[in-house]
């Protein structure tokens, strides 16, 4: 569902005005065509004739469309939104997901999550997301270490199938929790050993 146009991130917005202004202009050459050449059908020369210009006409219109949408697709590319940037150089073969994904931000990792939950993206979508993950481009969100990359993949190759992202968070929160214990109780130690040298 898009957002708004006050709410949509502003390089986002200019892609999808310039991509339903490129679109409407397609239909409107289209229609125009059909117009201008009603004889078309027919063995008749004139007919051929019309037929021959209609169809040339047409694919004008497809390629400036399509020349618009890609001179559009490149422009994000040189985003200040470092996620925008992401997807525009990195999920181009998916325009409709990349599409949904952009006009939904700025939006948190959880909505997004809920968003491909609800399209039923397919799942080339997770290694997207742990890629995007990986680069540092999620708003909120701290790139995780080579380490934690280590232990998620070791669970993904000895389980029965990937894990999926609820699971993946829920280990990830037991990381943290780990880590942060690990650190306490370091903290402890250390403080504790001065103390002891000096009893």
């Amino acid at each position: 569902m898009e957002q708004g146009a006050q709410q949509m991130l502003p390089d986002v917005r200019r892609f999808i005005d310039a991509v339903e202004a490129a679109t409407a202009a397609r239909r409107a050459a289209v229609d125009t065509a059909a117009e201008k050449y009603p004889n078309r059908y027919g063995r008749s020369q004139d007919a051929q004739r019309q037929a021959l210009a209609y169809t040339d006409e047409i694919e004008r219109a497809h390629t400036t469309c399509s020349d618009v949408r890609e001179a559009a697709w490149e422009a994000l590319k040189t985003s200040g939104d470092p996620l925008v940037r992401w997807i525009a150089e990195n999920c181009a073969e998916y325009p409709a997901e990349a599409r949904q994904v952009l006009t939904a931000l700025p939006a948190t990792l959880d909505e997004l999550d809920e968003l491909a939950e609800r399209g039923g993206y397919c799942g080339v979508r997770n290694a997207f997301r742990q890629h995007a993950l990986a680069a540092g481009v999620v708003p909120g969100v701290t790139p995780p270490s080579p380490a934690r990359l280590a232990v998620f993949d070791l669970i993904d190759r000895e389980g029965c199938c990937p894990m999926k992202q609820a699971a993946r968070r829920r280990i990830g929160e037991a990381l943290d929790a780990l880590i942060e214990e690990a650190r306490t109780g370091e903290a402890s130690v250390t403080e504790a050993r001065p103390i002891e040298a000096t009893a």
